[in-house]
């Protein structure tokens, strides 16, 4: 294995804890214990990923630099309104993450009202960051929320709305006497929300538009780029 040789008359500062060496300085940049800089790169579409040390080959807690590249093209989509697309997790406080999202972050869509006046479902979530201080270059990419339901209209015979997916929300369910359509016996449903935006209401409520960002407080932008959907 190479070695490195350092003059050790210009080592700035040694911090020992009692019982072993834990840091050396050399001209204000660490030189003990060495840091481990580390790509995670998606390169094709993937559903409900979380990014954590378990994901991260080569981890060592509070001494990594993750990168984690999303490529251009890839969609990180939800299987359902109930989880989130990407959630970044777990990380020791002395790491660093640095997101670059070339491609799409997107949230299922929320369900279509069902039945007679049925409301629409909320859309979901597209990125979660817990607890990790996080960079994002968003310069490139998309990060957005499900959009929501249409309620669905009113009955006799009322048609339910179709299932949303991560590229459309469901549609608003049909009024009743006339499939597709309603008529003086029936409403027809509303439509669905485009990402992170409100289905429209109809005899049912409308669902709500999903959530482009939970947990912007761990979050440095450093390009916003194109978000859909609330940032809390």
């Amino acid at each position: 294995m190479p070695s490195t040789s350092y003059d050790l008359s210009t080592v700035t500062s040694i911090t020992y804890d009692g019982t072993s060496l834990t840091e050396v300085i050399l001209n204000s940049t660490s030189i003990w214990p060495s840091r481990f800089s580390i790509t995670v790169t998606i390169s094709s579409n993937t559903s409900n990923y979380t990014l954590n040390p378990a994901a991260v080959a080569g981890y060592s807690a509070g001494l990594t630099d993750v990168s984690f590249v999303i490529n251009s093209g890839v969609v990180i989509s939800s299987t359902s309104t109930g989880a989130t697309a990407l959630t970044i997790s777990g990380f020791n406080a002395s790491d660093t993450v640095y997101v670059t999202n070339n491609g799409v972050v997107v949230g299922d869509g929320g369900n279509a009202g069902n039945g007679n006046a049925g409301a629409g479902g909320a859309g979901g979530t597209a990125l979660l960051v817990s607890g990790t201080a996080t960079t994002i270059n968003n310069a490139s990419g998309q990060i957005n929320g499900g959009g929501g339901g249409g309620g669905a209209g009113t009955s006799p015979a009322g048609q339910a709305g179709g299932a949303g997916t991560y590229s459309s929300a469901g549609a608003g369910g049909a009024g009743g006497g006339v499939a597709g359509g309603g008529t003086s016996a029936g409403t027809a449903g509303g439509a669905g929300g485009n990402w992170g935006a409100n289905g429209t209401a109809s005899a049912g409520a409308a669902g709500a538009g999903g959530n482009a960002v939970v947990g912007n407080a761990n979050i440095t932008w450093a390009a916003v780029g194109t978000r859909y959907g609330a940032i809390t």
